[in-house]
Formats: C-alpha cells, structure tokens, sequence
C-alpha cells in the first residue's frame, strides 16, 4: 500500500452511500437545480486546449491503471494470500472512495475567483476519480462479493454521476463546452445502463432522492446543449419519477419536487415554442452558439481585441427562469460561446457512446470529446447569489458546476478507453485564400470567461467586475450585460434629486435590496442606494468596455463620459416594447437568435424544413451585408477594435439588423420601441437601403407583408432623455 494510505487508514472508511444518503435526504431539490446552473467563477486553467486535455487525462490515465494493475491479476493459490491480497483490495478501493467523496466535497468551498485557488483541487479531484473509476471497473468481481464489500449497481451509479457533476463544474468554470459534451455522455450513459433501478423495490428514499437529482442535472446539461428531444423524454421519466416517489414515501418535499417541474417545464416550454416547426411537428433546427463565417476582413492595422471576461447579470423577478437563468440570461449565455464543429445532437452515436454500448463495462475517465476540442474556449459561469424556487434541487452538493466526460457502465466486462477523435483536414487550395485560415484560427480560439450573477446587490456586481477586468490584458475588454428591471432616481426631496442627477446618479438598473433597519428611509433615497448608476461604471472605463443594457432605464446609460479615451460602446434595448412575448425580451433575442427573434414579431410559428434553410441563407446573407456596411462606414477606432472580436463583431451586426427590422414593423413606430448606441455610429448604416431591401426580401419570402410597413418612412429621432446631464456633469 501506499504511503499515503497509510496515513489514513482505509479500514475507517464507511461505504459512501449510508455515509452521504441522510444529507441527500435533508437538502431540498431547490437547491440542486441551483448548484447545476449557477456556475463557479474563475479564470480557465493554462491553455485548456482539447490536445493538452486529452494528453492530461492520458497521463491520469496511465497512472491510474499502474496503480489499479493489482497482485489480483497474478493467479495465487495460497488462500491465506490470495484473501489477504484481497482484504488489500477491497481497503484500497475505501481508500479511494473516501478520498474522492472529501475531495469532491471540499469543491463548494472553493473561491470563486482566481483560477490559482481552485484549479489544483478540481487537479487532484479529477486524478481521484480517474483512479477511482479504474479501480472499481477492473475489480468488480471482487468488490461486488458481499462477504468482501458487497459493491451495489447503485453505488457505481452514484461514482459516475459525481464524476458527471465534476466534470460539468468544470464547465461553468472554464466555459470548456467540450467538458459540457463529455458530462452528456455520462448521463446518459448512466441512464441507459440503469444504474440507479430498483429504488422502488428497497423502498428506501435515499435512493430516490439520487435518481431525481440525476435527473435533474442531466436535464440541466440537454437545456445547456439544446438537445430538446432529450429534455423533453427526461422531463416525462422524472414527472413519473415523482409519482412514484409521492405515492410510496409520502415525503414531506413532495411539493418541492413539484414545482420544480413545473419550473423545468415552464423554462422548456419558453426556450423551445418560439422556434417554428416543420409539417410534422418537429422543431426546425436552429443553431444559437457562434458559428465561424467567412466575411470580408478588416484592415490589418486594427489592433485584435479578444473579449476575454463577461459579467451577465439578470435581475427579472417577474421573467420565466430556471433555478437562477433567466431566459435573457440563458440567451446572453448561448451566445457567448462557440458551436461545436458537429452538433451536439450527435453526441449520442458518438465514437464514445457506440463503444459503450459495444461493451458491457464503462470506459475509464479520459479525454473522450466527439469534436474538435478546439473549438471550445475560456469561460465560466457565477457565484451562487440567490435562491430561487428551483435552486435548492443540488443543496446536497453544493454548486460547482462542470462536467463533461464519458460514461457509465455496465458490471460486467472491462471496455477500453475512449480516444479523442481527430477530425481529417482535406488539403486545401491555395486559392481558398487567407480567409479559410482565419476560420481555422477564429475555431481555436477560447470563449471568454464568464460570471453569471443572478439578482446580485451592487456592490456584488462591482466585485466581480473589478476581479475581470484585473484579468483582462492590454487587448482585451470586458462585457457587461444587465437585464433588469429599472428606475429613474425620484428622491421626495428635489434637493437631493437634483444634486444625484448633476453627479451623474440619475437611475439605471434595479438590484437586489436588502432589509433596510430605518423604516421611515425616504423611499426615493432607498432606491438609488440599489441602483446601479451610469456613474458606477465610470471607474471600469479605464479599460476596454462593452455594455449592453436591456431595461426600461436602459437610456440612462446613453451617456456614459469616456474619460480615460479607452474604446467604450453601449448597446442599449428599447425602453418600451409595442409586442409582448414570454420568450425573453426582443432585443436580447435578436442578438441571441436574429432568426427566431424574427420569426417571433412576424408570428411565424410553422414552416418546411427546405423553406427554413432558404431563410437561414438569406439571413446569413444579410448580416454579411450589414458587416460590409459596417466595414465602409464605421470609422471609429475603438469601435472597429471592437469589430475585430468573432463575438463582438456579431453582436453589433445583429443590433444593426435588429434596427433595420424593427424600423419596418408596423407596432415599432415611436423612438423608445427601438434600440440605440451610445456613442451612436451606427445611424448611417442602419439608413442604408441595400439593407432595406435585404429585410424587405426577407419579409415577402416568409408572406408576412401585413406586419410590415411597405414605404420606406424614416426612423423616428430620439428625444432628449435625463440621461444626457451625465456627460456634462461629470
């Protein structure tokens, strides 16, 4: 044994179901749903390239299997050693197992920020787990013996689903999308394999209680995926799930677990109805992660920015959400990330899950991704902040939230391991040009690195935004995007109001309050103390700033003074909107989706599939137009720095098409119902008629002309807005 065995001493160990089953119990499913959306924040590990993954997990690997390559191989015939090579056996795999549960749990103590703090845990967990997971497949005979340690399916079950819930925490940390792929397969793997079956028949509720938690992790990953068919087969097993459960324990959180379907269905229902659906009723399919495009490059003197950090901040009470994602959340989320070069839909006839399904015994833990791994990037997901009625369904284990590889397992025969499968280049022409190279080069780069705070307090959102931009470097920038309900300061006393609106604290985005211990505070006073004012975000303008504000207040921000000449643009939504939708509001979808968005305000709800891919085309076509119009006329510096960022660059075509669009809808006929920017360089562009005509070809392809103006009437202007007195104030 070794030497660290010997310090602790396995022969303490307790199984880790009876030492784990009461606190399942105790926690409420609000809490897991919380723990699976709300992500951990921190700076992705040193260049997490899918090779340097795959070649990580090889050498966990290796050494796992010289540590699992046991004396059990050699065939003994002396019974005392042989039971005392087993006894060996059976401590080491409590050994393992009481390491991996301390490690694993020791995760929600982890900071979340600053990568140097947590990611040699997540290292060490995940080398555990490796040899865990090895050691229990090559010894399964033995350990599945009740005189040794009578191992049960369940058991292996729960093992696989930790290293699910690892690998998805990893996730939510890096923004890794390969690591959310890797997490399907283990999910589904433990549900086809049946890992957690017979929970009825013990009729013990511990078990129970496992199997919905599964559940509803493994919905959370198909919701992140966008695998719908998915989502909605698991959303019917676990509704009779709680059936059962109700019906045979009568448990006290019976109602808990409810609502929480509810919840789940509600959110589904809101992600997947404005998406039209073929003859058959199937939904159409749509891609809503970052594609690269070949367009038209930029000058090759613009300095490259890299959107390296994000802060997503949702703060609707009254707007569909799921745990603590709200829609505009989940589709800010969505488009902050690339698309894997095969879709994820694939995952489950994936060269891992067909030899899987080949052989009868789980495949170790290795790099077991289905594309190129290069694809994905840098990211990460926020601090638990609030709760919610759904967020305490992963109370259990608290929230760390990544996931990604391989598999369950059957108990039966050993499997190999799963291999990164390389896709083939086939040899490129010369005269294909630079712009195929630049694809290439766009696939490898990272996502950018992500907080996601739900109903966070001020200062909350002022510590996570300082933490990224102390991250970001010389090319980079940060975005901040808020979705919440908002206010103009409206203090009783008029002395105070006005001297808050000469120093630029005139209203802006509403945030979580807390109890106040004066009851008679004045009201107005209360209220700009939880608000986040245009001025608050001055000091983050010493860097490289990218707003976009989705609000009724969201004209507060209009003005923001650029004091330190540092590239700075705000993108803000309509103030009032004429149509009202339960998917989200309409600008953040068109910058999510330009082509579901349209299909929303156009009512478009069922189209065929051939005719659905003409309009994907002419979309593509149109926002490469828009980026053509954008290239000749924008001129400001920072503003085409901003241009030079994959993201970036297609937020802004989509706020400029979004304009176009809902300048030609006959309900979008007043100033406050369109978006604007603030400094605004993108009038001209949005007057262009080449990108009229685009929309009108758009708008006659789908028949929906009675929705749509037919004279080219010009935009209504802006009118002056409080928000102006902050450029002069300060």
């Amino acid at each position: 044994m070794s030497a660290s065995k010997e310090q602790e001493p396995a022969s303490s160990v307790s199984p880790p179901a009876q030492a784990t089953a009461s606190q399942e119990h105790a926690a409420g499913p609000k809490a897991i749903i919380a723990a699976a959306t709300n992500p951990g924040n921190s700076k992705a590990p040193p260049q997490p390239t899918a090779a340097a993954t795959a070649s990580q997990d090889t050498g966990l690997l290796e050494t796992a299997v010289s540590s699992a390559n046991s004396p059990e191989s050699k065939h003994e015939t002396d019974p005392h050693k042989t039971a005392e090579r087993d006894r060996e056996l059976v401590e080491e795999f409590e050994y393992l197992l009481e390491k991996s549960q301390q490690l694993f749990s020791g995760l929600s103590d982890l900071p979340e920020i600053g990568s140097k703090y947590w990611q040699p845990h997540f290292q060490r967990t995940f080398e555990v787990y490796t040899k865990l997971w090895k050691f229990q497949n090559q010894h399964r005979l033995l350990l599945e013996k009740p005189e040794h340690y009578g191992l049960k399916r369940w058991e292996v079950g729960e093992i696989a689903s930790k290293i699910g819930q690892l690998y998805y925490r990893y996730y939510l940390r890096t923004s890794e999308t390969n690591y959310l792929q890797e997490a399907f397969v283990f999910y589904d793997a433990i549900r086809e394999r049946n890992y957690f079956k017979g929970e009825q028949e013990v009729r013990n509720s511990a078990l129970m209680i496992k199997k919905l938690r599964y559940y509803a992790r493994f919905i959370v990953v198909c919701l992140q995926m966008n695998n719908t068919l998915m989502m909605l087969q698991l959303l019917e097993e676990v509704k009779s799930l709680i059936d059962v459960y109700s019906t045979t324990f009568n448990p006290v959180d019976k109602m808990e677990w409810s609502l929480v379907v509810k919840e789940m269905a509600l959110f589904m229902q809101a992600v997947c109805s404005p998406v039209p659906v073929d003859e058959g009723g199937l939904t159409l399919p749509v891609s809503y992660r970052l594609v690269p495009r070949r367009r038209a490059r930029m000058d090759r003197d613009v300095s490259r920015f890299r959107l390296q950090e994000a802060v997503v901040v949702g703060n609707r009470p009254t707007q569909i959400k799921f745990s603590e994602l709200t829609l505009d959340m989940y589709h800010v989320l969505q488009m902050l990330e690339r698309e894997p070069s095969v879709h994820t839909a694939s995952v489950a006839t994936t060269p891992a899950t067909e030899a899987m399904s080949a052989n009868t015994e789980p495949p170790p833990i290795t790099a077991t991704t289905t594309t190129d791994s290069s694809v994905f990037g840098e990211g990460a997901k926020s601090p638990e902040i609030s709760e919610s009625a759904s967020s305490a369904i992963m109370a259990q284990e608290k929230p760390a939230n990544l996931e990604g590889n391989n598999a369950g397992s059957n108990p039966d025969t050993a499997k190999s391991d799963i291999v990164v499968s390389e896709p083939k280049e086939k040899p490129r022409d010369k005269a294909e040009g630079s712009n195929e190279r630049d694809m290439d080069r766009a696939v490898r780069r990272p996502n950018p690195h992500k907080y996601v705070l739900y109903q966070p307090s001020v200062s909350q959102i002022q510590v996570y935004l300082a933490n990224a931009f102390r991250e970001v470097g010389e090319q980079g920038c940060v975005l901040l995007y808020l979705s919440s309900d908002g206010q103009y300061a409206n203090a009783t006393d008029e002395t105070s109001k006005t001297i808050a609106a000469q120093n630029g604290y005139i209203g802006g985005v509403s945030t979580m309050r807390r109890a106040t211990s004066e009851a008679n505070q004045d009201r107005g006073v209360e209220q700009l103390i939880h608000t986040l004012h245009p001025a608050d975000l001055v000091p983050f303008t010493r860097k490289a700033l990218f707003l976009i504000v989705e609000s009724e207040c969201s004209m507060a921000y209009r003005n923001i003074p650029n004091l330190f000449n540092q590239p700075l643009l705000c993108l803000l939504s309509p103030t009032t909107y004429p149509v009202q939708t339960n998917t989200g509001n309409i600008y953040t979808f068109f910058l999510h989706s330009p082509i579901v968005a349209f299909c929303v305000i156009a009512q478009i709800t069922t189209m065929s599939a051939g005719k659905w891919t003409q309009l994907h085309r002419m979309f593509d076509e149109f926002e490469d137009a828009v980026w053509d119009v954008l290239l000749a006329q924008v001129s400001d510096a920072g503003v085409r720095k901003f241009m030079s960022d994959d993201f970036l660059r297609q937020i802004l075509i989509r706020h400029v098409l979004c304009c176009v669009v809902l300048e030609l809808h006959v309900e979008f006929t007043r100033a406050e119902h369109l978006p604007q920017s603030s400094p605004d360089h993108f009038q001209e562009a949005i007057k262009v008629p080449s990108l009229k005509l685009k929309a009108r070809d758009i708008i006659e392809f789908c028949a929906v002309t009675d929705i749509f103006r037919a004279n080219d009437s010009s935009p209504p202007e802006p009118q002056q807005h409080p928000a102006d007195v902050i450029s002069t104030a300060l």
